[in-house]
């Protein structure tokens, strides 16, 4: 499949429920997302691969439309000229969980879906208690170390000491 023929796969699988403007931002993206990854190095076609089936792609863009009108109605922010943005924040296991907050701007006819996307990842607080948590992990196995160092001189004697016993004497 090219880059032509997915595009024209996922434009036609849209147009059946969004808007023409919906499709061509959502069209719009994926070329530009498909263009960034081949300047960055990749082949048109692991890029493709990496993508999967432009059907899913469409099915998961429809079902994530329906859900925001499932929550909030068909003209949710638009009756005070505001747009919505879909926010991913990551949870603390890899996942990404959606939530959708008023941009609080005038709603520009030119923007998309796909431009209001932000992804937050580790706030200040976040960042902080990892230091802490990495510096406690460092503490303890640095004294651990150090014990396991003063002791190292009594192990080495044992331990040869043992071998000498198993060598000479348990014959």
């Amino acid at each position: 499949m090219t880059k032509n023929e997915f595009l024209d796969a996922l434009g036609r699988m849209l147009n059946r429920e969004l808007s023409e403007e919906e499709v061509r931002s959502n069209v719009n993206y994926y070329a530009n997302y498909i263009e960034q990854q081949v300047r960055g190095g990749k082949t048109e076609e692991q890029v493709l691969l990496e993508l999967g089936d432009p059907r899913l792609i469409a099915r998961t863009i429809l079902q994530v439309d329906q859900q925001k009108e499932e929550a909030y109605g068909s003209g949710y922010g638009e009756a005070q000229g505001y747009d919505t943005q879909t926010v991913y924040t990551e949870n603390a296991d890899g996942t990404y969980q959606e939530s959708y907050e008023d941009a609080q701007e005038k709603k520009d006819p030119f923007s998309s879906f796909n431009a209001n996307v932000k992804v937050h990842g580790f706030g200040w607080k976040q960042w902080l208690v990892l230091i802490l948590v990495l510096l406690v992990i460092f503490m303890i196995l640095g004294t651990v170390f150090a014990v396991m160092w003063q002791l190292l001189p009594f192990i080495l004697l044992g331990a040869g000491l043992y071998w000498l016993y198993k060598r000479f004497l348990a014959r």
